[in-house]
């Protein structure tokens, strides 16, 4: 076989295979709880309990991510995931999270509206974000608009 014919070979059945490779939606179905960790020089970090469904026969790895965060209607500014998260294939667990804002990545009256809902003493927050992730199953990625609304337990520290 010419390097031709090898190539154009493995070229169709990648082409196959991934046409009849779907990937389902995965859902964030609940986020149990926000702790805030740390604000440091580096931005601020938070810890989030989420549930995640995933309906797929695969594990997925999250290798991006970007969300918009909003608390009781205040815009806190984006965030990322800061750990790795493996979601198991057919699973419906929660997965503990960190969550990381660089200081350019927080708007500019994050830091005043974050001190004012702990002050409150309030358990409870209107937690909101919207955002993407991508997600990677083998060597094919796929980008997957994510949001979620509710009310969360707020734990401090």
């Amino acid at each position: 076989m010419t390097s031709y014919f090898r190539i154009a070979l493995l070229g169709i059945i990648t082409i196959l295979l991934s046409s009849c490779f779907k990937i389902e939606e995965v859902e964030i179905k609940e986020i149990k709880s926000v702790k805030l960790l740390e604000f440091s020089d580096k931005g601020l970090l938070v810890e989030s309990s989420v549930r995640i469904d995933n309906p797929n026969n695969y594990d997925i790895k999250v290798v991006d991510s970007e969300f918009n965060v909003t608390v009781n209607n205040k815009k806190i500014g984006k965030a990322r995931i800061g750990s790795d998260l493996n979601i198991p294939a057919s699973s419906k667990e929660f997965h503990t999270l960190l969550l990381q804002s660089s200081h350019s990545d927080l708007s500019a009256s994050a830091i005043p509206n974050l001190i004012a809902i702990t002050a409150t003493g309030k358990d409870k927050l209107d937690f909101k974000v919207d955002g993407f992730i991508v997600g990677k199953v083998w060597w094919i990625s796929k980008k997957v608009d994510v949001g979620h609304e509710g009310e969360v337990d707020l734990k401090l520290f």
